[in-house]
């Protein structure tokens, strides 16, 4: 009878040489990627701490959006550039963790060029270092970075709108020609994400150009970020659930152990940014009253970090999954060509010397 190999959270995907391993410079690459983001987010947290300290210790800004204001800034914007780059080029193993992980990653940078409009809690800084008091002062510095939102989120538009036109050009040429035959194998993978990136291109850009952009400055950096997590906590629900089923194409068993890890983190996400929103002001915690939104930013980030971290040790030996029909024989070929090397068995153990001779 066929069998389907499963596996608990104590050990990664794959061994290293098992069957389906992919080449050693993909994978390397991909681990670097995956670590990389962990590394970003750590810096993030320190640049963050030591502001806070250097500053003024009993100084703490209203978010972590608002030190965009503070020194802090580079980091800041950086950091969101490299997970939204990353959140995009890393491929899922299904089309609706690839395509929530697609979508959050392209209001990343929007979460970084239009800082918060909520900004009063303690000191700023313009942009040659000098420290801001008073709310007049506040309020230059906030007025002064609509120039760099204008210029920034204008390149972006242009530049996404580009991306957007070239993707429409092969799914079009996918229908008629022989290349990039996944797009044909599973168009809804395709164009579902490519409708929604194109709904919220549009939106965009629509609110860019009102007169004023008061939107844009005002709520474009929130709703951006609330979007853009709940999208993150989609793909992680969305990771859970392909854990919990059986891939027979892949050779791979339902994992119920690793499912109910993500969808606890997942729901651990959403309860606690819950209870922060509705219970800052509730709980008689003045400190939370006052920075709810810092606390309710951090406990997300907190929880993407996790995230990343067990989903790097899951697919630490994970190359990037197959797409096509052709892509998932070759992958089921390889496998099977491994396990005849290694004298393994189809959903087995090595064969032994003593079990091959019969003694």
């Amino acid at each position: 009878m066929t069998q389907t190999n499963t596996r608990s959270p104590s050990s990664p995907s794959h061994q290293p040489g098992s069957p389906g391993t992919p080449p050693t410079m993909a994978l390397r690459t991909y681990r670097f990627l995956r670590l990389g983001v962990v590394a970003v987010i750590v810096l993030l947290a320190l640049s963050i701490l030591r502001e806070s300290f250097e500053a003024d210790p009993d100084c703490l800004q209203a978010s972590i959006s608002a030190y965009y204001y503070t020194p802090v800034q580079s980091v800041f914007v950086g950091a969101l550039l490299v997970l939204g780059f990353t959140m995009i080029v890393l491929w899922g193993r299904t089309p609706a963790e690839d395509a929530f992980f697609n979508l959050a990653g392209m209001l990343a940078p929007v979460v970084a060029f239009v800082p918060t409009s909520d900004s009063d809690k303690c000191l700023l800084v313009d942009p040659t270092g000098s420290s801001k008091v008073s709310d007049a002062e506040k309020e230059a510095v906030l007025d002064a970075s609509h120039a760099a939102i204008d210029n920034n989120m204008y390149a972006y538009l242009v530049a996404l709108g580009f991306v957007l036109v070239a993707l429409l050009v092969i799914g079009v040429l996918a229908q008629t020609g022989r290349r990039w035959t996944w797009l044909v194998e599973t168009p809804l993978a395709f164009w579902g994400p490519w409708l929604a990136a194109a709904a919220l291109w549009v939106f965009g850009l629509v609110k860019f150009n009102e007169p004023g952009r008061v939107w844009l400055y005002a709520d474009a950096h929130m709703w951006s970020a609330v979007v853009m997590f709940v999208f993150i906590v989609a793909a992680v629900v969305a990771v859970g659930h392909d854990k919990h089923r059986d891939r027979p194409e892949l050779d791979e068993g339902p994992e119920p152990a690793w499912a109910r890890i993500y969808w606890t983190l997942a729901a651990v996400m959403s309860i606690g940014a819950v209870v922060i929103f509705l219970g800052h002001d509730r709980l008689g915690i003045d400190h939370l009253a006052d920075h709810w939104v810092f606390w309710l930013e951090a406990w997300m980030i907190g929880g993407v970090l996790v995230f990343w971290l067990l989903q790097t040790w899951d697919r630490w030996h994970d190359g990037a999954p197959p797409r096509t029909d052709a892509e998932v024989v070759q992958r089921r070929t390889l496998a099977a060509q491994r396990r005849t090397e290694q004298g393994v068995p189809h959903g087995g153990e090595p064969i032994s010397p003593r079990t091959q001779g019969g003694r």
